[in-house]
Formats: C-alpha cells, structure tokens, sequence
C-alpha cells in the first residue's frame, strides 16, 4: 500500500485547517474519435493513407493560394505530361531507408545469410525520399527538403517539375501548418495541471517508492509551508501519461505475474491522487492494453478502489481534453520516439514542434508504429490547435512556447520518465508557464 489512511479524508482535514479547497475548473473530454477508433483489422492499412491524403488536400489547397497564388495548377502524378513544366503536387512522403528494419531481412537466418546488427537508428546517407498519391509515386530530388529532417507519412505540397528521367525536381514547400487556434481565455487567477509519465510501478524501485510518497504528500498538502499548500491547492488536474506499469526504457517485457503482483500498488496510487484532485490515467506501449494506437483505457478491474472516486477517469492514448477553456492534447510519447528512429530529429521538444507544422500527431502510423486500421478517417490528424501539447516517458524534461504564424500560442511540454528522474511538469493555466518539480 502507499497510503495507510484515507487520502480523502487527511487532505480535507489539512486544507479545512487552513480554510483551503482545492479549486475547481471546467473540463471537457475531447477524445471521441480516439475512443471510436474501429478495430475492424479485415480492412487494409491504404485506407487511412487514403484517408489521410483527402483531408490534407483541403487543408492545403486555400494555402497553396496563399503562398503561390493561383499562378501554378494543381496537379496529381497521373496528369503529369509535359516535362519541364513547373506545377504543385499534393502527396504523401515516404522514405526510402536501406536500415529500415523488414521481415525478409529478419528471416535471413533461414535463408543462410548473415543477419543484419540490432539497431536503434535506421538513417543513413542513402536514404530517398518519394511522393505518392492515391494510384502513383514519384522520386524527389530536393534541396528545400531535408531527407533526414522529415518521415514517412507526412502530407504536404510540392512545387517543382518533372524532368525526362521522371524525377521531380522540388522548387518550394508547403506544410499544413498550425491550424487556427481558438482565442485563448484570460485567467486573473493561478490555476494549475500536473503531467507525469513513466512511473514503471512494476519495478518496485525503493527510492521510486518512497518519491511517490513525497509526491503523495505534497499533492496533499502535507508538506511545505502554508504558502504550498495554497499552491497546492490550485492544482486542478494531474495527467499520467503512460508507463503507469512499465516505461518505455524498460527492456524486459510484463508478463501475467507482474501485472498482477503491481496491479494493487498501481491502484491505490491511483485512488490516493483521485482523492485528492481529478486525475486521467493514459495507458502506454508497454503497460497491459493494446498495443496499438489509439489506445483503449485501461480495463476498470485494474482500479477497484479508484473507480470509487468521481474524479477518476481512465482515458485513452492520444488523450485530448479541455481544461480551464484550454485545449491540452498528447500522447504517450511513442509516436516521438518512433520519429526520433527514422530521423535525425533527435530532441523530442524539435519532433514535437514539427508534428505542429506537418499537423498530425502520429504521421509514421501505420508504417512503423502500429495502429488500428481505419477507413473514412484518420484520427491522429490534429484537427484543433491545443494550447498544451505534451508527449510522455521522456528522457528528461524539457519546454517551449511555440509560436505559430497566425498568433498560436501552445506550450509544449516533454514529460520526464517519473522512475528514472523523479520529476513531474507543472503548467500554470493562467499564463501557460511550465516548470519542473524533482521529488528525489
């Protein structure tokens, strides 16, 4: 157990004391479309690429007008006739990447060759990039377009020609971009969320317990001076991004007896924070759920005693709410590592704001993170701009405010992986400050 008492029941006593309440602020859950995902797996994966390709389209087109005027045709490959002739494309990009791991190489044990080295990084001075549409590709030759600085699965706009040879020849660029972002609300008062991630409880660290109890207490307001504890009484949501049983940087596998042997440690940590304060817990690639994005929240049998509490809610992986009239969207943080693999992209707060840019929070899904297959849509498209933007179970923690075009204002936050750095992220609604907070 973590707590012997009645969280519930000590933070009232603690906050009455000093006439404290924990404040409350207006939420919404805007994750429909993740929870709603098909798990129909008779269709193929082209349909979401299909799908993927048609929405960009129209987010691209009125752009395309306003970078290039009405002086270039759109065009598809298939209407490509005359070479030398410069026009714009739309299509998806993919990477021709001689490391990419394959099944045929993995089988090359059987076929009496010798097998390629693990690797964690599949770049290399090879790699080529191609543009394709619903029925045909093209290769790319481009010096606006760093091969090493994109991924597979991104939609944008090209402006180029092709030459005899039947490679296109780039000229410009044109990502999706931020898309507009609601007016932000002004807050006079401090109001606060907390986001965590990784907290691996089915390693049974000692020092990470014994975090999670200074934690505990803090998020209880039994610690610190009465300045604290008013602060901590602001704090009106904490987030666990993944890595609830297991984080990302574990190497081993969970299997029935871990799940079970942490599964009432999990919980009661659980029920202690929702106590407390509202608390959404997001599921990750290695705890017990599907591994497929999007991701399912987690099964109600693993939280008997937080179930209990109104202010628990298991959410799914994206997780997208509004808190406070702010949109706050994320993930787990395996889409950032993926890209991070195909890409020398190596910083998560670079992956995050090029996410923004291409609009799309997953775009290597299907290729090289698996998802559900989907037909008429694709859900990891980021149709609303948030005003919060994290991804979870990172190496370290790290935070910008990035600043769109048109005025967007998002705060983007790399959560620290809680059992190897006993930090959490703390962001403050009313200004969209970000701070870190290291229970060690």
């Amino acid at each position: 157990m973590l707590l012997k008492v009645s969280p519930k029941s000590t933070a009232d006593e603690e906050f009455s004391s000093h006439d404290l309440e924990r404040q409350i602020v207006d939420y919404t859950d805007s994750s429909t479309r993740f929870y709603e995902a098909p798990r129909d797996f008779s269709k193929q994966y082209a349909h979401i690429y299909s799908a993927r390709l048609c929405t960009f389209r129209n987010i691209l087109t009125p752009l395309i007008k306003n970078k290039w005027s009405n002086k270039y045709k759109i065009l598809k490959l298939c209407d490509l006739r005359e070479s030398g002739t410069s026009c714009v494309i739309i299509g998806t990009l993919f990477k021709l990447q001689e490391l990419k791991p394959s099944i045929l190489k993995e089988l090359s044990d059987q076929l009496e060759i010798i097998p390629q080295p693990t690797r964690t990084h599949f770049v290399h001075d090879s790699d080529s990039l191609v543009l394709e549409d619903e029925l045909q590709r093209i290769k790319l030759v481009s010096d606006v377009i760093d091969i090493h600085q994109v991924v597979t699965g991104v939609v944008c706009a090209i402006l180029g020609s092709e030459d005899e040879d039947g490679i296109f020849t780039v000229k410009d660029v044109c990502w999706p971009g931020c898309s507009i972002q609601k007016p932000l609300p002004v807050r006079n008062e401090d109001r606060y969320i907390v986001l965590m991630s990784g907290l691996n409880m089915a390693s049974k660290s000692a020092d990470q317990i014994l975090s999670l109890h200074l934690f505990l207490e803090w998020m209880s307001g039994l610690a610190g001076t009465s300045y604290y504890q008013e602060e901590v009484s602001k704090i009106v949501r904490v987030i666990i991004a993944g890595g609830v049983f297991a984080n990302h940087s574990d190497e081993s596998v969970l299997n029935e007896s871990d799940v079970i042997s942490s599964a009432e440690l999990v919980d009661s940590l659980a029920a202690a924070i929702s106590g407390v304060a509202p608390l959404d817990i997001m599921p990750g690639c290695k705890d017990p759920n599907d591994v497929m994005l999007p991701q399912k929240p987690f099964h109600y049998c693993l939280f008997p005693k937080a179930t209990e509490y109104k202010s628990f809610r298991r959410v799914s992986n994206p997780y997208e709410c509004e808190i406070g009239g702010l949109l706050c969207l994320g993930t787990s943080g395996e889409p950032v590592k993926d890209i991070m693999r195909y890409s020398n992209l190596d910083n998560s707060q670079e992956v995050l704001k090029k996410t923004l840019e291409w609009r799309h929070l997953a775009p290597t899904c299907p290729d090289t993170v698996p998802c559900t297959p989907s037909v008429d849509t694709d859900p990891f498209i980021i149709y609303n701009c948030p005003a919060i933007y994290f991804s979870g179970n990172a190496d370290e923690f790290g935070t910008t405010l990035y600043e769109g075009e048109e005025g967007q204002r998002i705060r983007i936050v790399s959560i620290p992986d809680f059992c190897n750095t006993k930090s959490i992220a703390i962001i403050n609604l009313a200004n969209l400050e970000c701070y870190s907070m290291s229970f060690s």
